[in-house]
């Protein structure tokens, strides 16, 4: 990838959750007549950063651990990095071996690749000849040094039939606000097909109420590994820090992922928020080049094509799988007939600062995807539906569904809040969601859209309109029983104590027994790994303590809930990641919780949700498709899901060469 003509941003971002938190209505009805916390204390002066040993996890040259990704049904791509300082010498050849026992005995495939510095001596391998559906496990040897081996799976065949896939979901994963615990659970897991990240892999700066650890400690908040980075190597330097955490290794070393950025991955803009005196912003030389660079080189990411289809480019002779365009991640994963896993790209265009082609919409009207990016992602939602692809996962950067402050008035705008960046872009969201909907041929049912950013639990139905009068109605609302794993975390978030459907009939109703008919779709947002949400905000804001900012955090999810018919679940304290088990029937949500300040935290089922695949009106209440409900307003058991084990899990330490 070339490094000229380096792309900066030249407009700013859109209101984040901080900017909601601390400027917005609620806000400041969450913080009004409360005292503010003393400003951080100065840093100790930086070692010098050439000095600064690298952060590592495992032993030997391949100290970065392994990963997988991108599967499909006759390859995968295989991911480690050699440390050039571990190795006698230059770096020579690596080999690379595929088999179907941990022990890497049975070989299927194997071959050389020679790390070299203009990948940050990364290997990247895309592995062809695999069979459909299947569990193998791979390991890298340099000069007799093995790594440490993976496990990965491939995709069904396509069209073939596919009774069950269960994937982990995640965003947000921030080393310094949380020890992780969700990743030794998800590595733990033996029935994944598959971890999608939504955004915010890893993060350019750390968060000034959320300092939970350091690998170097927080006296120092000029150490490369403690504040925003300022060059290319600073950021691959990153992306080493969070492969030093043994549990971030074991998640990817367990399982294949699909990873799409977001702002923090790729920003390039300085943004520490805590005091660094003796670095100078100034200094950043840091470029849109630079970081999509580092993704591409340290992420199992399979290249796509240059011409903006979406289709990968596949490398079949063990070469460096280099992207044609670094700025194009949009892409999609089938698994058989019953789901298309479709990432975009909702946040490229807000780092450049560019506008985008808007054409496809009103005039006037803005453009989040871009023209070429919004046709891709309609036509691949339209040939999904007619291949008779049961489900349609699409992961997204930042919450879909309206969640602001209603019109009561159609068409008069009332004072937003300013969550989440679609509501910025209105006109294409209702085009979107038209298109689901049939408004230019068929209508397109079972939609679940998967999404980061706000740092929140959220459940909602999709649908394109913030008025009130367009017919749609939800259930009470009410407050969850049941506790987060945090341990002031009581009645863990807002949610709906009914579904709404079946009673009598509202006015502009199109049918008397589905009173959420306007939906599209529905969307899970399982929180984040680590960063910090309302509580967090609220304490640094007030200098409160923890039980008394979880409780205003409970007032602003209730108000959210409340202010927005179509959000089901709101939750904005406890942190995790989510599974999501797809059926022929029905799909299972699934938010799992960790207390983040403690290592090795236990695993908590905080609530579960269902969608159904088809209506039965004869149900008490009626089932719809694409709404998203508590499993228990439907009669169904409160139990975590399982899936058929896919093999025995990876070893953790290699064997002696």
């Amino acid at each position: 990838m070339s490094e000229q003509s380096p792309l900066a941003p030249t407009s700013p971002r859109g209101p984040s959750r901080r900017t909601f938190l601390r400027g917005s209505a609620l806000g400041g009805f969450a913080v009004a007549g409360l005292r503010h916390a003393p400003s951080a204390a100065a840093a100790a002066p930086s070692a010098d950063a050439a000095r600064v040993d690298y952060p590592t996890c495992c032993p030997g040259p391949f100290a970065n651990g392994v990963a997988s990704g991108d599967p499909l049904p006759d390859r995968v791509i295989l991911w480690t990095r050699l440390m050039p300082e571990r190795v006698a010498g230059a770096p020579g050849p690596v080999r690379w071996e595929v088999a179907t026992d941990p022990a890497v005995t049975a070989l299927v495939r194997s071959g050389e690749q020679t790390p070299v510095a203009e990948h940050d001596f990364t290997v990247k391998v895309d592995v062809t000849g695999l069979a459909p559906a299947a569990t193998y496990y791979y390991r890298f040897t340099h000069s007799g040094a093995h790594s440490i081996t993976g496990r990965t799976r491939t995709a069904p065949a396509p069209g073939a039939a596919v009774d069950r896939v269960r994937i982990a979901a995640m965003s947000c994963s921030s080393y310094w606000s949380s020890y992780w615990s969700g990743f030794e659970h998800i590595a733990a897991r033996d029935d994944l097909d598959l971890v999608l990240h939504v955004g915010d892999y890893i993060y350019d700066f750390p968060d000034k109420d959320e300092l939970v650890r350091s690998r170097v400690g927080f006296a120092d908040m000029d150490h490369p590994d403690n504040r925003d980075w300022l060059d290319l190597a600073e950021v691959r330097r990153r992306y080493a820090l969070w492969r030093s955490d043994p549990q971030f290794i074991r998640a990817h070393q367990q399982h294949p992922w699909m990873i799409v950025w977001d702002n923090h991955d790729i920003d390039v803009a300085y943004g520490n928020e805590v005091n660094a005196p003796l670095t100078d912003p100034a200094s950043a030389t840091t470029t849109l080049s630079d970081t999509v660079r580092a993704f591409h080189e340290w992420t199992p990411t399979r290249p796509v094509r240059a011409d903006g289809s979406g289709e990968f480019v596949l490398v079949d002779d063990g070469s460096y799988p280099t992207p044609e365009d670094p700025l194009l991640v949009y892409r999609t994963l089938r698994y058989g007939d019953l789901v298309d896993i479709v990432g975009i790209d909702a946040e490229l265009r807000d780092v450049r600062g560019q506008t985008a082609d808007s054409s496809h919409l009103p005039p006037g009207q803005r453009s989040l995807l871009g023209r070429r990016q919004y046709e891709w992602l309609t036509a691949t939602l339209t040939d999904s539906s007619h291949r008779n692809t049961r489900w349609r996962v699409i992961g997204n950067q930042g919450w879909f569904a309206p969640t602001d402050i209603p019109e009561v008035v159609q068409g008069v705008k009332m004072p937003k809040l300013g969550i989440g960046r679609w509501g910025k872009y209105a006109a294409e969201r209702e085009a979107i969601v038209d298109h689901l909907r049939g408004a230019r041929g068929e209508r397109i049912w079972r939609n679940v859209m998967v999404t980061g950013d706000a740092h929140g639990n959220f459940a909602s139905d999709v649908i394109s309109t913030e008025y009130l009068g367009d017919g749609y109605l939800s259930g009470i609302p009410g407050r969850n029983t049941r506790n987060g794993a945090e341990p002031h975390n009581h009645g863990a978030g807002a949610l709906r104590m009914s579904t709404g459907n079946g009673g009598p009939v509202p006015t502009g109703a199109d049918d008397p027994a589905d009173v959420r008919g306007p939906s599209v779709g529905v969307e899970f947002a399982p929180t984040s790994m680590g960063r910090g949400g309302a509580d967090d905000m609220i304490r640094g804001a007030t200098g409160l303590g923890p039980a008394e900012s979880t409780e205003i955090a409970r007032a602003a999810e209730a108000s959210i809930l409340t202010l927005n018919r179509n959000a089901q679940f709101v939750e904005w304290v406890d942190h995790g990641y989510g599974i999501i088990d797809l059926d022929r029937d029905r799909a299972v949500f699934e938010f799992w919780w960790q207390d983040k300040h403690v290592p090795r935290s236990p695993d908590v089922l905080g609530h579960q949700m269902v969608a159904f695949a088809e209506e039965d009106r004869s149900a008490v209440p009626p089932r719809f498709r694409d709404q998203i409900d508590g499993v228990e307003l439907h009669g169904l058991p409160y139990a975590p899901t399982s899936g058929a084990p896919h093999g025995p899990p990876a070893p953790w330490f290699p064997p002696e060469a």
